[in-house]
């Protein structure tokens, strides 16, 4: 799986911040200094616990106590016992104390040596300011050797290396939101474009962020306002053309009404009517190209019931009309020629429209069903292209231009509505319309 950009970011800021650490602890443990130094003021520790041991073992018993108070100031107290208490075992070990004395003894000849290195839990004032060394004894006891001394660094009782994993982390986060916010316009192109695809008309998309990133929105913009240009200059050259072409066969019907009557006459007629319907259907669909979604109401319900009395034929179109008015935002204009294409194609097909409408929400429902063959569903996703008729309706005289469902698609994309195309319960194919109520 590919990592997106701001993920890929991500991680090159937590890789940068690890090998920081790994470069920190190399040069704290890789230095001389930072392996003898154990505290501010204790670098001769190791040394002074391996002249303690010798002085210890060598003395007399009774002199012990002696040089246990001789040597017992500057915060250091020396004592004796015969084994360190339990829990001493299983508490935070001082690895790098331990380290340094046991080494020491080795160096001196002293090896095999237990030693153990812990905080003084007792020493509730000073947390981390004061540690208790056990040392092992040839007789079996253990030397004991309490040292005040900063061990670790610590602020308000707490490690100082502690406020530095904050602080870094609280960095991390800082150049995360920064990283976030300059991939905001970037993020923002992105959903931008995949909305260009759904209409025609130029998205302004404004021009944040990084010069190269300026400079892509400047781009993207520039080829709109070019696949616009495009796609306005094709429609244009078509409605002209159609236009002009109604002109002619206007003439063509007048000079062929007035031939007599014969066979020939009645194709001729037939033949005039095919090519001004398809005419007509080419200059709707200029005229939806063209036009702009503009803020209008209109009652879905009063349209359909106008259209069907309107009708040459209103017995095949059955209606299913909820009992209180369902508006949308479309005009009344476009909403009719919305619901004449799609009676017009359930009844070109079939012998029956039925026609339901119902509210959802912030949507009302627009579904139209017929009687006919249907549409396979492979063919589905091409029926909205403009001039595309599926192999049954290669025949004029019922399939049609090829228009129709290309307008009900460019009226439903234009007002932000979805079509969608399926199997009808009465056998052909149904066609639901969702429009944003108003």
């Amino acid at each position: 799986m590919r990592l997106g950009l701001l993920a890929r970011i991500i991680l090159i800021v937590a890789m940068a911040l690890l090998a920081i650490q790994l470069l920190a602890l190399l040069f704290y443990f890789g230095l001389s200094d930072g392996r003898s130094l154990l505290g501010e003021a204790s670098p001769a520790l190791p040394r002074q616990v391996v002249s303690l041991v010798r002085l210890v073992e060598r003395a007399p018993p009774a002199l012990r106590p002696d040089l246990f108070t001789a040597l017992s100031e500057n915060g250091r107290n020396v004592s004796l016992v015969a084994a360190p208490p339990a829990d001493a075992a299983g508490s935070t070990s001082l690895h790098r104390v331990e380290l340094s004395i046991r080494a020491a003894l080795e160096a001196s000849g002293e090896s095999g040596r237990r030693v153990l290195a812990r905080f003084d839990p007792r020493d509730k004032a000073h947390p981390g300011e004061t540690f208790r060394v056990y040392v092992q004894l040839a007789t079996g006891d253990y030397l004991v050797l309490d040292v005040k001394d900063r061990v670790t660094v610590r602020l308000l009782g707490i490690p100082i290396g502690f406020f530095a994993g904050v602080f870094g982390v609280l960095v991390a986060v800082a150049a995360l939101a920064a990283v976030a916010r300059e991939m905001k316009p970037l993020t923002r192109l992105a959903r931008e474009v995949d909305r260009i695809g759904g209409q025609l008309d130029p998205v302004a998309i404004p021009e944040k962020g990084a010069p190269e990133l300026r400079a892509l929105i400047r781009a993207v913009n520039a080829m709109q306002e070019r696949i616009a240009t495009l796609v306005r200059n094709r429609t244009l050259t078509l409605g002209a053309i159609s236009h002009d072409l109604r002109t002619y066969l206007t003439r063509l019907r007048l000079r062929v009404e007035m031939m007599p009557e014969s066979r020939h006459r009645a194709g001729a007629v037939a033949d005039v009517e095919a090519m001004q319907a398809l005419v007509e259907d080419t200059l709707d669909f200029a005229q939806s190209s063209f036009s702009s979604a503009e803020p209008a109401v209109a009652d879905l319900g009063a349209v359909l019931t106008r259209f069907r009395a309107g009708h040459a034929a209103p017995e095949p179109i059955r209606l299913d009309l909820p009992g209180e008015p369902a508006r949308v935002a479309v005009g009344e204009k476009t909403l009719e020629r919305l619901c004449a294409n799609l009676v017009g194609n359930a009844l070109r097909y079939g012998h029956c429209a039925f026609l339901s409408v119902r509210a959802e929400g912030p949507r009302v429902i627009l579904q139209v069903e017929d009687d006919g063959p249907g549409i396979p569903p492979d063919e589905r996703a091409h029926v909205f292209e403009p001039f595309y008729r599926i192999d049954a309706s290669r025949n004029r005289d019922s399939g049609g231009a090829g228009l129709g469902l290309t307008i009900v698609r460019r009226i439903v994309d234009l007002h932000g509505g979805t079509i969608e195309l399926g199997d009808s319960a009465h056998g052909g194919l149904r066609v639901t319309v969702a429009l944003p109520a108003a």
